[in-house]
């Protein structure tokens, strides 16, 4: 009985057909249909196999080494601007197990003023949006265009002489 009903719904999916194949009478080839199809195919061929070689040669190499020199310091170079003034700010600088390492005499203490001049402020506003569109983007011109923009200097504008504010910031810099 089993294998009746087996045979049946086996003959059942055989029949179905979910895409009906068009009457050879609607179908009428051509010399030029032809041609388009070949040239389709051949493009969708090559475009396939310069994605993959694209793919394939686009590989991230990642290499770490144990750092054996323990007598040598790291050398940290900071640039810091802090809503105080100088006169008030201090840096020391601390181990792990929070203890002197070395003087803060690399760094300079400069007066400033804290807000950004309306330059840095656009110069700020098209670095964040700069940034924002790379990390959308993950094609390979947007790779090799962010390797070329982390090359070019990134650096802060130098802010216009406007005698008119005092100075209520604290910049410290160096190393």
């Amino acid at each position: 009985m089993r294998r009746l009903n087996r045979k049946k719904t086996l003959s059942l999916v055989k029949e179905l057909d979910a895409f009906p194949k068009v009457p050879e009478s609607y179908v009428e080839t051509s010399a030029s249909g032809g041609t388009v199809s070949l040239i389709a195919f051949t493009t969708m061929a090559l475009l396939t196999i310069m994605e993959f070689s694209v793919y394939q040669d686009t590989w991230m190499k990642y290499e770490y080494e144990v750092d054996k020199d323990f007598s040598s310091k790291l050398r940290i170079n900071i640039d810091i601007t802090v809503a105080m003034k100088c006169q008030y700010v201090g840096a020391d600088v601390l181990d792990l197990a929070e203890t002197m390492v070395a003087s803060a005499d690399g760094l300079v203490y400069e007066p400033t003023v804290f807000d950004l001049s309306p330059q840095q402020k656009e110069w700020q506003r098209m670095l964040q949006l700069i940034q924002s569109r790379l990390q959308e983007e993950h094609s390979l011109q947007d790779v090799i265009f962010k390797s070329a923009f982390k090359s070019t200097s990134t650096a802060l504008p130098p802010r216009e002489d406007d005698s008119s504010q005092s100075p209520n910031a604290c910049r410290i810099h160096g190393h």
